[in-house]
């Protein structure tokens, strides 16, 4: 009774009689070998952009025929095929020229399939880690572009003919990468001349274009910058008494710093292109940096006082004035019109407001000192009526002078004359005092003011720079969603 390992160790006996493992499969020397060969990609495991490694997953489809492994299969119970260990039999030094790998080979060494008619199939799998170029000009919107570069290691284009095998780059059994996708591969076949041998090399050049998913960076990148960003606005609406607005926006800058490190930590340490969320990411912190500055700027302008500073014309006219009519802030006691503006930039001779205006100053100062010294006389001449024993009213009715009355002043009459005018030097010192008080909480209530313009003044343009700087940087992208 004949058994089927019968007739393979006989096969097998048969196929390795006078075989050489060395020696090219070839009738004619002077033909090349062809080596077919397909990749057939199963998972793309990672891509390291610091190191710019691509970790792939993949099987080789090795095919080329070997006229001495032939057999006729009816002499052999109807054997169609066997296998032989790597190494067996001769194999194409076939190697992948952009690995990393500490092996550099990682391919595991399985059997080879040789059918009856000589074809034989090869398929060792492999855990690749390639070197690629990572651009992260776009980053994270951005699309990578690596390749699997295969060729034989000793034999040149005479010897070993490398040719894509196939259906080239299979993805059939592909399974998606959360991160990457994978839109389109390719398949290029180029023949290079190296300087140390004359014969070309031939080479195939698979490659993988990926474009990176943007969903992760977006939720837990993008969106929390552009609110951190946006919370800086909110700065310039708490008023500066309330102690924590210059706090706020130190606490944003350093989020905004937090970002920026995560971002470069994620980038390779390159410096011939700065990432698009880094960019962003700049632009943010430039724009809280600058809402920092002004947040100091305008804590400086509300605590001034009459004692340390003087309004100038120019700022009093833009931050009183012109400003608020054009912010639209209504100031209590106050209604800006356009024709009630004052210039910016007053002539040397007053115009017609300015004149009414000074007039009016001199008129109320005139005025004043006309009271002042209406009130004084008729004191003076009270308190002469009251030495010379007359009563008030005919003494400020006549209007003597003291030097008419009676010199001879009763000792109590005396005190009380005194005491009178020093409540009145005291009265006329109070009163200066509140005047002067009223004169200084207006000028302090005008630097307050002019804080809560320039105040208005940033929300207005921050918002729009943040809103126009995010919309251009974003919309320069490629593409958005992968």
């Amino acid at each position: 009774m004949i058994t089927g390992s019968y007739h393979e160790r006989r096969l097998y006996d048969d196929l390795m009689k006078n075989y050489n493992n060395l020696e090219r499969p070839v009738e004619n020397h002077s033909q090349p070998v062809v080596i077919y060969l397909k990749v057939s990609l199963q998972q793309i495991i990672d891509v390291d952009e610091k190191n710019q490694i691509v970790y792939v997953n993949a099987w080789l489809d090795f095919a080329w025929n070997d006229y001495k492994l032939r057999w006729d299969k009816a002499k052999y119970g109807n054997i169609t095929d066997v296998r032989f260990p790597a190494g067996k039999i001769w194999k194409p030094d076939v190697l992948l020229y952009n690995s990393v790998d500490a092996n550099f080979d990682s391919t595991y060494p399985t059997n080879m399939i040789v059918y009856n008619t000589g074809d034989i199939s090869w398929i060792p799998p492999a855990i690749f880690k390639i070197s690629c170029k990572i651009n992260i000009e776009w980053f994270p919107f951005d699309e990578q572009r690596c390749f699997f570069k295969f060729g034989s290691w000793t034999y040149g284009g005479d010897k070993l003919d490398l040719q894509p095998g196939k259906g080239g780059f299979d993805i059939s059994e592909y399974m998606p990468s959360g991160e990457w996708a994978l839109p389109m591969t390719t398949v290029s076949r180029t023949v290079k001349f190296y300087e140390c041998c004359p014969e070309p090399y031939p080479d195939l050049k698979f490659y993988l274009h990926l474009r990176r998913r943007t969903l992760y960076y977006g939720f837990n990148l993008i969106m929390p910058c552009i609110l951190t960003t946006m919370m800086t606005l909110l700065g310039f609406t708490l008023p500066p008494d309330a102690g924590e607005k210059i706090t706020l926006q130190i606490t944003v800058l350093l989020s905004i710093c937090f970002f920026l490190s995560v971002v470069s930590e994620m980038s390779p340490p390159t410096s011939e292109a700065v990432p698009l969320l880094g960019v962003f990411f700049s632009c943010c912190m430039i724009v809280v940096t600058a809402s920092t500055v002004f947040t100091v700027y305008v804590l400086n302008l509300h605590y001034r006082t009459s004692e340390t500073h003087e309004m100038g014309t120019l700022t009093k006219t833009l931050l009183l004035y012109w400003l608020p009519y054009l912010l639209r802030i209504n100031r209590p006691g106050v209604n800006l019109s356009w024709k009630a503006l004052p210039s910016l930039f007053p002539c040397t001779k007053p115009t017609t407001h300015s004149e009414s205006l000074i007039r009016n100053i001199k008129e109320a100062e005139s005025g004043s000192r006309s009271n002042s010294l209406d009130v004084d006389c008729r004191v003076c001449q009270y308190m002469s009526g009251i030495s010379n024993g007359k009563s008030p009213i005919s003494t400020v009715i006549n209007g003597p002078t003291l030097s008419q009355t009676n010199p001879s002043i009763d000792i109590g009459q005396q005190a009380t004359l005194i005491i009178l005018q020093r409540i009145y030097q005291e009265l006329k010192m109070i009163t200066k005092r509140m005047i002067d008080a009223e004169k200084d909480d207006a000028k302090a209530n005008n630097w307050k003011f002019a804080a809560i313009v320039v105040d208005r003044l940033c929300l207005y343009i921050f918002t729009i720079f943040i809103i126009a700087s995010s919309c251009g940087i974003l919309l320069s992208a490629p593409y958005f969603i992968a």
